[in-house]
């Protein structure tokens, strides 16, 4: 469903297509999700990339066995809290939006292994809880002015700011 001209999901029509495990929805011009997104419980992959998305639901935390997230090129600024809840996430593509922060809740992230976080101009600082995601093997950074960080510690990239965040953090005992 790429390159269409989508602008809208009708309600109802995913969550009654209990088998339906992957939708590319990338390319289209989307700026909202149905009110019941958070009912694609079977969605193992998941893309919206380059859409008009300017928000995603609090109920993505339904999607339990999301594995892949792209939200590439979208206006997002924020994301819900309940991204916490898709422990099964491997890859979280959050590149070229306007993201400000990330919630705290990323850190439970326990399985994410490749974080794209780049393009983002308004993104200044990063959880300390990101030190949490122990199998976090990519993370794309480029572009970020990540301000709130030690110049330094940007400098020498994703794995100075892992450590950083795990050695300056309040989670440095646990890790």
């Amino acid at each position: 469903m790429e390159h269409n001209r989508i602008n809208k999901i009708p309600f109802g029509i995913f969550s009654r297509a209990k088998v339906l495990s992957k939708l590319n929805m990338k390319d289209n011009q989307l700026t909202s999700l149905p009110l019941d997104f958070g009912t694609w419980t079977s969605m193992v992959e998941l893309n919206l990339a380059t859409n008009q998305l300017t928000k995603i639901p609090e109920d993505v935390s339904g999607l339990v066995s999301l594995e892949k997230l792209v939200l590439t090129n979208n206006q997002l600024t924020t994301l819900p809290r309940g991204i916490g809840h898709l422990t099964n996430l491997t890859h979280l593509g959050l590149g070229e939006n306007l993201l400000t922060h990330l919630p705290e809740e990323i850190g439970t992230l326990e399985n994410l292994e490749e974080l794209y976080l780049n393009d983002n101009p308004n993104l200044h600082s990063l959880p300390f809880e990101l030190a949490l995601c122990s199998k976090l093997s990519i993370m794309s950074i480029e572009n970020c002015p990540l301000s709130h960080l030690p110049p330094q510690i940007v400098a020498g990239g994703p794995s100075f700011i892992i450590q950083f965040l795990k050695m300056q953090g309040p989670y440095r005992a646990m890790v």
